[in-house]
């Protein structure tokens, strides 16, 4: 959105989607919709109103407790009073814009109680049987979400982590609730945050656009592999600025993120202003008449308020056309209101949230009454649906999006030599078959019973599927005084519970109320070996197990074993890789200053330190960062190293026809190199590359000539340096 005040934005993108669909005539001119069910969801949502200002404030740094940032710009925290006013006055969706960063640790853990009161809220709305969006709000910021390349690594790990904590909270909450990944995701602070050059697009802005792509792809890979009902939400998405024009979602570089599920995303756009039906027309013709949906999640009549009180008969007038006209082209419109504004005054409001009572009533009424859902009088055709299987320990449960107008459903199976039909009065969208065989194939199909009519099915619409055993499949990981059990979640478990064993005591519960897939053991013995062993809970009973489903590890120290290697000015640390490390740190050592940290990002095993002094003693230490912690270390764990030039210091002897050169060992040479010097020309020729010892004759000169030389060393894979200074020089003579 845009935030204490709103900016012009606009709609969402075209996306190149294959839809099966019946074209529905519609009331206005010309106007043809697609029928399927996300053009139906989206109708449904009808006319919405946004709760702005309010969990989206951000920066309130005059708050003590950040659970007051809630009304840090409006006033007022939400009420059940307000959703259920929201309801009455005739909408159907609530949009709720959260910013996050000001809520999550240096890990990205959002705080817990901030998400509690976000879920609290989203109940009072169901409660209330509003529709409700969730989004990733005022977090478009350096550091935190971005969309550049330079920042794309850390922004595409932001938005994946605070992502995968939303949705694991709403992963089972109903499919009214609608997930809106980013919002105005633009270049904040250029020249082209809120607009650019169409016809000459500069690099920059293509480099960003590419990057929101990507950011979007993250956010709903995030969201789909959180599975629950997640696994087929509504997802808005949106592109630059959440623009519906050539600047966003019309722009020749924006695409719709690849789905693991077919008809599960909105176009999303903002759109300002009071004379914008063009851009409805451009959204209609770009996404609803190919039957795409669109949701402009955020309407105004300025981005910079309007006297929505004051002129409530002019505000209704043009609003009643607006909504008139999305909801005749498919689109379903959400208000934005940030409680500010009063009689003669520009703003946002049009319910009073202290007072929970609409202060704008002529204007919500035109609104809310022209962009309600629409009803439609054509008769619904039987679909047959596309249909999930879960496999599951001797059953295999399916299930399948709800077929609009069915009054019932039947499952068939496939047995090779036809169809047998397993039951045909289901009402419900799920099914599940049990006394079957695991490790067997089986087929089925599902047909919707629309009007008295059985849709109909061909071969392809069959969904294969192989029951398994309910065993979790287990994988034990040693760590430091740990170890750490991992599994694949098993299909229909409730939870899980593990065990250790121990020859002379048998198995004991460690826990048996796990609702995730991993574990770790801690306060073990480095060096001894530890077995495991880990059960499902999966229809009122743990699963079977015998002692070939035991694990074992053995506990290691992690501490990197380090070595330090010399160089010309710097040092070069290496050691062998720590079982399970995501990363390492390195520091520095001094008696007088203590451990400083060179960096705490490493992947690699190895780190050069450079801008060293030679013959001056260095200290260093590495670290492992494992199991969420980094690993202990003592003052034994250091290792000094002295760096060293690697220019052999060079003597030179003559005597007749022949020079002897001598030279220092150099530490860490692997052969060294003796060239004649032309100090006239600055150039140097190789007399011998291949030299592994710290001496060499030249032969074969003439006496009563001036020779010059140079001798480099091979180190760390490259030849030293050499400057004329370097240079030795000699005049053979007769004895």
């Amino acid at each position: 959105m845009k935030k204490m005040i709103k900016k012009v934005i606009s709609l969402f993108i075209a996306v190149v989607m294959t839809v099966t669909v019946t074209v529905i005539p519609v009331s206005a001119e010309g106007i043809t919709l697609p029928k399927n069910a996300a053009m139906t969801f989206v109708n449904d949502m009808g006319a919405g109103w946004n709760l702005g200002n309010s969990f989206d404030s951000h920066n309130c740094t005059w708050l003590s407790n950040k659970l007051d940032y809630e009304s840090g710009w409006c006033g007022v925290k939400a009420s059940k009073a307000l959703i259920k006013t929201v309801k009455d006055a005739g909408f159907d969706t609530i949009r709720i814009p959260v910013t996050w960063y000001d809520h999550v640790d240096q890990q990205y853990n959002i705080d817990s109680a901030w998400m509690d009161r976000v879920a609290e809220v989203t109940d009072w709305c169901l409660a209330e049987n509003l529709y409700v969006i969730l989004d990733v709000h005022h977090d478009v910021l350096h550091n935190r979400y971005y969309p550049s390349s330079s920042e794309l690594a850390g922004s595409t790990a932001y938005l994946k982590k605070v992502w995968e904590q939303i949705a694991a909270k709403f992963k089972n909450y109903s499919s009214k609730v609608i997930f809106e990944p980013i919002n105005e995701p633009r270049l904040i602070g250029t020249n082209y945050e809120w607009w650019y050059d169409r016809y000459n697009v500069p690099a920059e802005v293509k480099d960003s656009l590419e990057c929101i792509n990507k950011l979007n792809q993250t956010a709903l890979d995030a969201i789909r592999a959180s599975g629950g009902n997640n696994a087929s939400r509504y997802v808005l998405v949106g592109g630059y600025d959440t623009d519906g024009t050539w600047k966003g979602a019309l722009s020749q570089y924006f695409r719709m993120p690849t789905d693991t599920v077919s008809g599960k995303l909105i176009l999303d756009a903002h759109i300002y202003g009071t004379s914008k039906l063009d851009e409805l027309q451009g959204l209609y013709e770009g996404f609803t008449s190919k039957g795409i949906p669109v949701v402009i999640s955020e309407y105004g009549l300025d981005s910079d308020g309007y006297d929505y009180i004051g002129q409530q008969d002019t505000a209704a007038r043009i609003m009643r056309e607006f909504g008139e006209y999305a909801r005749e082209r498919g689109i379903s419109v959400v208000i934005w209101d940030n409680n500010s504004g009063s009689s003669g005054q520009a703003g946002h409001k049009f319910i009073d949230r202290a007072s929970a009572s609409v202060v704008a009533p002529k204007a919500v009424s035109a609104f809310t009454e022209a962009n309600k859902p629409a009803k439609s009088n054509d008769p619904l055709v039987p679909v047959t649906p596309k249909v999930k299987a879960t496999a599951g320990d001797e059953k295999v449960t399916l299930t399948w999006d709800a077929v609009d107008g069915a009054e019932r459903y039947s499952v068939l199976s496939y047995e090779g030599s036809g169809y047998k039909t397993l039951t045909s009065k289901l009402t419900k969208t799920t099914y599940t078959i049990k006394g079957l065989t695991n490790g067997k194939k089986y087929q089925y199909v599902v047909r919707s019973n629309v009007g008295g009519q059985w849709s109909t099915y061909t071969d392809s619409d069959r969904v294969s599927v192989t029951p398994s055993t309910t065993r979790p499949a287990v994988t034990a990981t040693a760590g430091d005084s740990s170890v750490t059990l991992t599994w694949n979640a098993v299909n229909g478990a409730q939870k899980y519970a593990v065990y250790s064993y121990d020859a002379a005591a048998g198995y004991k519960a460690l826990t048996s109320k796990l609702t995730k897939t991993t574990y770790t053991v801690r306060k073990l013995t480095n060096g001894v070996k530890y077995e495991y062993l880990v059960r499902a809970y999966v229809d009122g009973k743990w699963s079977a197990y015998t002692d070939n489903d035991r694990v074992s590890a053995t506990p290691v120290l992690l501490r990197p074993d380090v070595k330090a290697a010399a160089g010309d000015g710097f040092a070069t640390l290496t050691w062998d890789a720590v079982q399970g490390a995501e990363k390492y740190a390195v520091y520095s050592y001094d008696a007088a200053a203590g451990y400083k940290a060179l960096t705490s990002k490493l992947t690699g095993t190895s780190y050069t330190v450079k801008n060293l002094t030679n013959g001056t003693n260095y200290g260093f230490l590495v670290r492992a960062y494992v199991n969420g912690k980094w690993s202990t270390y003592s003052d034994n764990d250091r290792v000094y190293v002295t760096p060293v030039s690697s220019k052999p210091a060079v003597t030179v002897s003559a005597g007749s026809g022949y020079v002897i050169l001598r030279w220092n060992e150099v530490a860490n040479a692997e052969k060294y190199a003796v060239y004649t010097y032309d100090a006239a020309t600055n150039t140097c020729t190789a007399v011998s590359t291949r030299i592994t010892k710290t001496n060499y004759k030249v032969t074969k000169l003439t006496n009563g000539t001036t020779y010059s030389f140079i001798v480099r060393a091979y180190v760390n894979g490259k030849w030293s340096t050499y400057t004329a200074n370097d240079a030795v020089s000699a005049v053979p003579h007769s004895l």
